[in-house]
């Protein structure tokens, strides 16, 4: 890989992402090295999408300019001959591209990208745990295997980015994954550069779904998979309406993913109609798939919903926010973090489903309160989560990691 004379005055940073799809991890990454791309030359690999996701397209037309290369090898699912093939693809790359940083996000690419670096002799490696698989993934005995191969990884680690004090409290001090003076809390930014036309967007979003103007959307974003717990949602779901039949609210299931299927199956037998398409009186549950414009989204909806088992900090949280969306949410990871309970939205504990059916009850029948936590997000959103805050600590932090191991370039 050949560069140019001013290419080789910038410290070469290389980024190995799982996949690029939409989620935290691209929705997050691509921006941040959209703004240190003056600063680094930055290469970005990534790994091979699942059948159910959607690549980011419109990341690349908004943030123009980023080198990206995709590693087909590199795959979620373990596989010893892909993980082979993927571990000699990564070492060609950094051999070549020759980085002074490395910086994985995610469970493969950090696995495998950490291991790579440390054999290549990179001088500083780096890990951003977006989540962890500690717990609520997988069986207690392979959550435990897990928890000790990142123990073995972090002494190869020079430095790791918690997006929390909560998450770093968890990897630290509850699974003693990594030493506590290795770890850094850069909160996640929003670059509200990015948002237009609420009125069009949200009038868009709510014909195509034949919402009327007096229902309350109730939204849920992300991958269907377990650790999502969209049970729960459903749960809440059949509570509202066993109480109230007709209530004023349709219920958005925003996303795809391997237990959509079951979902469907729990919602015919709970007796329960949902469409694919469109909100009727009697199809209030939509399964929309992905959606790319998150400002439709996001103006769309009236109320943001979480009920997973096990995160990080979410970035629909932050970004619900900022579009004054008020939240319900369940208290676990770095949830609490993002957001003000009581202020921005109502933290409840997990599969408590009166408790969160009662708190959407109370946001669908005041639109005032609704306004008032959405006024407040924005405002929380805007003085804890800026991406130009996020890009200037990050150059920070890779100038102090490289001055540390007395790297020239």
């Amino acid at each position: 890989m050949q560069l140019n004379k001013d290419e080789k005055l910038k410290p070469r940073l290389l980024i190995i992402l799982n996949r690029f799809v939409i989620g935290g991890q691209a929705v997050d990454t691509i921006p941040l090295a959209y703004y240190l791309k003056d600063t680094f030359n930055i290469l970005i690999l990534y790994g091979e999408k699942e059948k159910d996701e959607i690549e980011p397209d419109f990341l690349l037309h908004k943030y123009p300019g980023l080198q990206l290369k995709k590693i087909n090898a590199l795959r979620r699912s373990i596989n010893p001959i892909t993980d082979i093939i993927a571990f000699f693809k990564l070492l060609i790359v950094i051999l070549t591209f020759r980085p002074h940083i490395v910086h994985t996000h995610g469970a493969k690419s950090g696995f495998l990208g950490r291991v790579t670096a440390f054999i290549c002799r990179v001088p500083v490696i780096v890990h951003t745990f977006h989540g962890h698989f500690f717990h609520s993934y997988f069986s207690g005995t392979v959550s435990r295997l897990i928890a000790w191969v990142e123990r073995c990884l972090s002494y190869i680690t020079t430095a790791a980015v918690a997006l929390s004090k909560t998450q770093k409290e968890e990897l630290t001090t509850v699974f003693k994954a990594i030493s506590a003076t290795k770890v850094f809390i850069i909160p996640l930014g929003f670059d509200i550069t990015d948002c237009h036309d609420p009125d069009l967007n949200r009038n868009n979003f709510r014909k195509k779904y034949a919402l009327p103007d007096e229902v309350v959307a109730i939204g849920i974003v992300g991958r269907i998979v377990p650790v999502k717990n969209h049970a729960m949602f459903l749960r809440v779901i059949a509570a509202l309406l066993k109480d109230e039949p007709n209530i004023s609210a349709a219920f958005l299931i925003i996303g795809d993913g391997e237990i959509k299927q079951e979902l469907m199956q729990m919602l015919d037998s709970m007796h329960l109609s949902f469409s694919e398409t469109n909100y009727t009186e009697n199809h209030k549950v939509i399964f929309t798939s992905w959606i790319t414009n998150i400002d439709e989204i996001m103006n769309g909806l009236d109320i943001i919903a979480l009920t997973s088992l096990n995160e990080g900090t979410p970035l629909t949280l932050i970004e619900s926010q900022f579009y004054q969306k008020p939240l319900i949410c369940t208290n676990v990871g770095g949830v609490k973090d993002t957001m003000q309970d009581k202020v921005t939205g109502y933290l409840v504990k997990t599969n408590d489903v009166e408790d969160f059916a009662e708190k959407t009850k109370a946001l669908v029948d005041n639109k005032p309160l609704r306004n008032a936590m959405g006024m407040e997000g924005k405002k929380l959103v805007i003085e804890r989560f800026s991406k130009k805050q996020e890009v200037l600590i990050t150059k920070d932090f890779y100038f102090a990691l490289l001055n540390q191991k007395k790297v020239q370039f």
